[in-house]
């Protein structure tokens, strides 16, 4: 699964003669001329307030932002189409292979089987390196930071300094991701056999709480999420002077030229950061808000 993460961070002109004559007769038949691609963007908010629903494109199997029609996502969007007057209705999608997968199925194109693209994508990168590759899709208004973190149990490692302690015991990531290639490399590769990889956060989460690892490499939030302040657990920044300082921002991405929505929702995120709505839903779920 790509969810975004530092880790995963990837007309035809007609001659002038005949446009020309195509736009006369459009004049002479009094027809309405369409209008350009831009001009149709900048009616997007009037259209969702229109409709009465703010369509939202949410991460499936993600806890604790998007899982089992809940999560810190879901109620920021609720919140966010409150703010324009309208009602949510959640578009549920998986991760893709990557990150240009998620947003041409989910904001600017939509997906082959049919569904999408939705008005507005939840946790999406606020990266500027990554934006400037991307002119489809307009990214903004960051409402979380992230960063990897260790989950680890008290029991079986009361202090964990570096990563040794974890070439005997066993310790899981979520594959496919810088945390999984960093530890798979690590001094020599020496911590090979006692890597467990699994599809999901989630699932590796799950198998520290059962005791069926004593560690658990993931992004802090999902590890806040789903150890939800059990005393029996302690979470940390990882032993690894890399993976402690790869941190990234999440926001909002639309169709680009959405300009009104854009405007819209940033000041609406903008409002609910301001009055700490944004760190109660981040708490609610076991969450520790980072500011952008």
């Amino acid at each position: 699964m790509t969810r975004w993460s530092v880790a995963s961070a990837a007309w035809r002109s007609s001659g002038t003669g005949v446009r020309v004559f195509a736009v006369c007769a459009a004049l002479v038949l009094g027809f309405q001329i369409v209008p350009t691609a831009q001009a149709q963007d900048s009616s997007v908010l009037a259209k969702i307030r229109h409709s009465g629903v703010l369509k939202v494109a949410l991460y499936k199997n993600f806890p604790p932002f998007s899982h089992d029609g809940q999560g810190a996502d879901v109620e920021l969007a609720e919140a966010l189409a409150a703010k324009l007057g309208v009602k949510m209705a959640p578009l549920w999608f998986e991760a893709d292979e990557n990150m240009e997968d998620d947003l041409r199925n989910m904001v600017w194109k939509g997906h082959y089987l049919g569904y999408g693209p939705a008005d507005v994508m939840m946790h999406a990168p606020v990266d500027r390196e990554y934006m400037a590759k991307v002119d489809r899709v307009k990214f903004f208004a960051p409402y979380h930071r992230e960063r990897y973190a260790v989950g680890r149990q008290l029991a079986k490692l009361p202090t964990l300094d570096g990563f040794e302690p974890l070439e005997k015991l066993p310790f899981a990531v979520e594959g496919d991701t810088l945390a999984a290639t960093i530890l798979l490399s690590a001094d020599g590769g020496r911590y090979r056999n006692s890597l467990k990889s699994f599809r999901t956060a989630d699932q590796a989460v799950a198998a520290l709480k059962s005791g069926a690892v004593a560690a658990t490499l993931a992004q802090q939030g999902e590890l806040e999420g789903g150890l939800k302040g059990d005393a029996r657990f302690a979470i940390d920044l990882p032993p690894h002077p890399v993976l402690q300082k790869r941190q990234w921002v999440v926001g909002l991405a639309v169709k680009a030229q959405s300009e009104d929505l854009v405007l819209a929702l940033q000041t609406a995120v903008n409002e609910l950061m301001a009055d700490g709505t944004v760190k109660r839903i981040m708490q609610r779920h076991g969450v520790q808000h980072r500011q952008p």
